[in-house]
């Protein structure tokens, strides 16, 4: 809650600043680091209607054991990073001309 309102914040100073970019940075700024807290404290369940399902945590540990899959689909199961000095380029020769 406490980004929200830092974002209304920011939104009412920046409607009764001028309309120069120097009157007009500092509310961006803030509305900026208020739609950030109000987007991070979603993110990182700090509790409210969505609970896990929208966890960053439980979103990066995912993404890295879809990774971990692909990685070792690609590299035929092996961990070891691809041993076989094989640099994925031809092999007919030419020196790459």
């Amino acid at each position: 809650m406490g980004g929200l309102g830092l974002f209304l914040v920011g939104a009412i100073w920046g409607s009764t600043a001028e309309t120069s970019i120097d009157g007009m940075f500092w509310p961006l700024v803030v509305m900026m680091l208020g739609a950030l807290g109000a987007i991070l404290g979603m993110s990182l369940g700090a509790g409210g209607a969505h609970g896990e399902s929208f966890d960053l945590k439980t979103a990066v540990d995912d993404m890295t054991e879809k990774l971990n899959e692909l990685q070792a689909k690609l590299t035929g199961g092996s961990d070891d990073g691809g041993s076989d000095d094989d640099d994925g380029g031809s092999d007919d020769g030419d020196g790459g001309e």
